[in-house]
């Protein structure tokens, strides 16, 4: 009887257990998704449409140019009906030459556009040549 006395303020001592804070975002978002452009003027050039009631998601990209002299690209976000209409930067302007590229790439999404907005790419000066790629996923 004792030993059992004993097991049941163990049991009882012991309670439930407490829900641990999660840190960080509880879901993380994979981009299973690339898009591609060859881009040979200085433009705003879109990348991807937006669908109503999603966002899209960034993961990252990786810009080239053939141009020894420096580029500039930017990506933005805009509303349909033209490349990214009233734009709104996603990133600050990057320069990229033809020696090292300019890429980031993390297995989850860093950026998320607003829902609908398409995702569209401002190339800046010699960009003969210049290949984009971006991962990301939208939903």
């Amino acid at each position: 009887m004792k030993k059992l006395l004993v097991l049941l303020l163990a049991l009882l001592w012991a309670g439930p257990a407490l829900p641990q804070t999660p840190i960080g975002p509880p879901n993380q978002i994979l981009c299973n998704k690339a898009a591609i452009a060859t881009v040979v003027t200085a433009t705003t050039t879109s990348l991807v449409a937006g669908v109503a009631g999603q966002n899209i998601f960034i993961c990252g990209w990786h810009v080239t140019s053939n141009q020894s002299a420096s580029t500039t690209f930017q990506f933005v976000s805009g509303t349909q009906g033209g490349p990214c209409g009233s734009p709104v930067n996603v990133t600050p302007a990057f320069n990229v030459t033809s020696t090292p590229p300019s890429s980031v790439h993390i297995d989850y999404a860093q950026l998320q556009l607003a829902a609908a907005a398409q995702l569209c790419v401002v190339t800046v000066g010699a960009t003969v040549g210049q290949a984009i790629l971006v991962w990301f996923n939208q939903f």
